[in-house]
């Protein structure tokens, strides 16, 4: 008897606690659950990591448990879903749209990765998906009308009005592989946009806190404000879910607004617990942490979990299945051998020059045997090539954007200040790892006082020299330069050569070249392709 008294007794707290929670409307708990920079990655990786089957199971628990204790929550994505993994690229991320759907995302940012396809796929992916796709600054072309609607979304929770809306990197029509992005679009001001959308949800929907989430970038880059730059400017703006930088970012806060990202590829679940109060408008931080997705460490030579095992979804997995299977029978095929890793570090792409650059530069000028010299950016190697066999998939990883390679008949003079143009993008420092770092194959350049006095072949071929009044000659007179189409368009901020009435699209893409090149040779050795910044990048 005294048992069931103390049960119902229990009981009774625990229903008052639940109610206490909610009683008092103005003054509410969210919990805010956030991803960025899915890539394509709906399906675990080789060592069991991330997918989002297992992110289900994860959000699902920490709904739960939020829930129990009376709590609203939400769910938002930094954006760039498309573009990284062959088993998502070949259905043009119809898997991931649909995972995202039985997640429950309330929204995301549009990246600039959503305009690798038409604007006719990005509609499609968006009737998939069922949510709002959100960004305020990409207008039609010529016109004040914008593209993505509705323009913002408003969450209530209680008495509380939350304003959420999105932002996109300015760089997008540099960045993104079709064309649509640059002839249909125009990607405006963001600090200006967010303004504007601002005073709209404060003065016509009269709502108590706003929410960005955005594809911008933390420090943003040398043409688009980034993170910082937008809470520092606008400072109606409470939380900033980020992404595009594809940084850990714990929570930060600047002039009073909470910046938080989640990295990459669904590797964490960013939770952020807030206390809003309609009353004075406070926003109170209780907690931020970013929960790995069975992430592991090499330890003692095997790999363990980072935390415990997360379980993966029977409903997630179902929907996956037929996807996955159509995937493994086109990515499986072996077409050579590696008998080292060519390293495709993030990081080391960006800032030096690398084997792996080698490697793709070379197939193009084996594909195209005039070709006299070609550069690879950084930002398009996206992984590393592993020993052992080579496989489609594995190739396509290093470079799952789908470019082709133009070439271009360069006279020595616009050879020469096209090279000028491009050095800008080889000065790294810790605030400056750009994507557009390039990759020399078959080519050197000199510098004198920091100016660039000649460039010539790593053959010995040919060469181009400056002098110091600034006349620049060379015994070859035409010269045969090879690049992708993205950076013969202007992306990673290049001089656009795809107008010059000398430029060719080849139609061949890089994953094919590299396929045929390593097909022809069967075996691929690393020593091949050794190279430093001093054997290219020469100081007088």
């Amino acid at each position: 008897m005294k048992r069931n008294i103390l049960v119902s007794l229990m009981l009774i707290l625990v229903s008052c606690s639940s109610l206490n929670n909610q009683s008092n409307p103005n003054k509410i708990k969210l919990r805010l659950l956030h991803t960025n920079d899915h890539h394509g990655h709906y399906l675990p990786n080789e060592k069991g990591e991330y997918g989002m089957s297992p992110r289900k199971t994860l959000i699902d628990k920490l709904r739960s448990e939020n829930n129990s204790n009376g709590g609203y929550g939400l769910l938002l994505s930094g954006g760039d879903i498309n573009t990284g993994t062959m088993e998502s690229d070949i259905f043009d991320a119809e898997p991931d749209f649909l995972g995202m759907k039985a997640l429950g995302y309330d929204a995301m940012a549009i990246g600039n990765h959503e305009f690798d396809n038409s604007f006719k796929v990005i509609k499609k992916q968006q009737e998939l998906a069922g949510f709002p796709f959100l960004s305020a600054n990409i207008f039609y072309k010529g016109t004040k009308k914008r593209v993505f609607q509705p323009e913002y979304i408003v969450k209530t929770f209680g008495n509380i009005k939350v304003g959420i809306f999105g932002l996109t990197t300015v760089d997008t029509p540099f960045k993104a592989s079709h064309e649509d992005a640059k002839t249909l679009f125009d990607f405006r001001n963001i600090i200006d946009s967010a303004k504007d959308i601002v005073k709209k949800l404060k003065e016509k929907e009269k709502v108590d806190f706003i929410f960005v989430t955005t594809h911008i970038g933390h420090h943003g880059s040398a043409t688009s404000n980034g993170d910082i730059k937008l809470a520092m400017a606008v400072p109606e703006i409470d939380v900033i879910v980020g992404g595009h930088s594809q940084e850990i970012i714990n929570a930060e806060k600047h002039n009073n607004t909470i910046v938080i990202q989640a990295m990459e590829w669904g590797k964490y679940v960013g939770v952020l617990d807030l206390e809003l109060s309609k009353t004075n408008k406070e926003k109170k931080q209780i907690s931020y942490k970013l929960i790995p997705v069975n992430l592991k460490n090499k330890v003692d030579g095997e790999y363990v979990f980072v935390e415990k095992e997360i379980s993966t979804n029977d409903q997630m997995e179902n929907l996956f299945a037929k996807y996955k299977k159509e995937a493994e029978i086109i990515g499986s095929k072996k077409v050579g051998v590696l008998d080292s890793t060519l390293d495709g570090d993030r990081f080391k792409v960006r800032t030096s020059q690398a084997e792996i650059a080698q490697f793709m530069g070379r197939a193009v000028r084996d594909k195209f045997r005039d070709v006299d010299s070609v550069i690879i950016n950084g930002g398009s190697i996206r992984d590393s090539l592993p020993a052992g066999d080579i496989t489609r998939k594995k190739i396509h990883a290093v470079h799952p954007y789908g470019n082709s390679i133009g070439m271009i008949k360069f006279n020595a003079k616009e050879f020469f200040e096209y090279c000028e143009k491009i050095i800008p993008n080889s000065v790294v420092d810790k605030q400056n790892i750009l994507g557009g770092y390039p990759h020399l194959i078959n080519m050197k350049w000199y510098f004198q006082n920091k100016k660039l006095v000649k460039i010539a072949s790593r053959d010995g071929k040919w060469s181009i020299t400056k002098n110091k009044s600034g006349k620049i000659s060379s015994k070859k007179k035409q010269f045969i330069y090879s690049t992708l189409n993205f950076l013969a368009r202007g992306g990673d901020n290049y001089p656009k050569i795809s107008n010059h009435k000398n430029y060719v699209d080849t139609g061949f893409m890089i994953n094919t070249i590299m396929m045929d090149f390593v097909e022809k040779r069967k075996i691929i050795r690393k020593n091949d392709y050794k190279i430093s910044d001093k054997e290219v990048l020469i100081k007088k």
